[in-house]
C-alpha cells in the first residue's frame, strides 16, 4: 500500500464527479440563466467539481481528511436532489402547484431552449418533459452521492490500514 495509489477510490471519485457534471447540466439547462438561483447552482457546481477533484487526489494518496471530504461531497450531492430536480418536476411536470399543465408550459423559453427544439425536422437531444429531466437529474445525483460516499469510505478504511501498518513498523 505504501507504493501503490488508492486507485479504486480514485476511479469511484471521478465517476462521482462525472455524474455530478451530467446532473448539473440537466438541471442548469432547465432554468432561466439570469436568476440568482441559477448563479448559486453554478457556484455550487464549481465548488463541488474543484473540491471533489482535490479530495479525489488526496484520497489517492491515502489521506484521511480527503476521504472525509469526499463523504461530505456525497452528502451535499444527496441534498442537491431536494433542490433543483424537484423544482423541475414541480414547475415543468404534469402536476403543478399552480394548476398549470405541461401543455401550457411547452413554449416556456427556458425549458432547455439551448438543446431542444420544437421544429420537427431537427432532433431532440433532451425531452422537454420536466418529469423526465427531474428524474434523470435525481438518478445522476444519487449515483454521484453514492460513488462519493463509497469512495470516501474505502479511502478511510485504506488510510487507517496504512497508518496502522506504518505505526507498527515504527515500534
Amino acid at each position: 500500500m505504501r507504493y501503490r495509489d488508492n486507485s479504486l477510490s480514485y476511479k469511484l471519485g471521478f465517476g462521482a464527479i462525472g455524474c455530478s457534471i451530467v446532473a448539473g447540466f440537466l438541471c442548469l439547462n432547465s432554468f432561466n440563466p439570469s436568476t440568482f438561483r441559477t448563479m448559486l447552482a453554478i457556484l455550487l457546481n464549481i465548488v463541488l467539481l474543484l473540491g471533489g477533484f482535490l479530495a479525489v487526489e488526496k484520497t489517492r494518496a491515502y489521506s484521511f481528511k480527503g476521504s472525509i471530504a469526499m463523504i461530505v461531497f456525497g452528502v451535499v450531492c444527496g441534498l442537491r436532489i431536494f433542490w433543483i430536480p424537484l423544482n423541475i418536476i414541480i414547475q415543468y411536470g404534469q402536476w403543478d402547484a399552480g394548476g398549470k399543465k405541461l401543455e401550457d408550459l411547452v413554449n416556456y423559453p427556458y425549458l432547455g431552449a439551448t438543446i431542444t427544439t420544437t421544429n420537427m425536422n431537427q432532433l431532440y437531444y433532451l425531452p422537454q418533459s420536466g418529469i423526465f429531466r427531474g428524474v434523470a437529474a435525481i438518478i445522476f445525483l444519487a449515483a454521484a452521492a453514492a460513488l462519493f460516499i463509497v469512495a470516501g469510505y474505502l479511502g478511510m478504511v485504506r488510510s487507517r490500514k496504512l497508518t496502522t501498518y506504518l505505526n507498527s513498523i515504527k515500534k
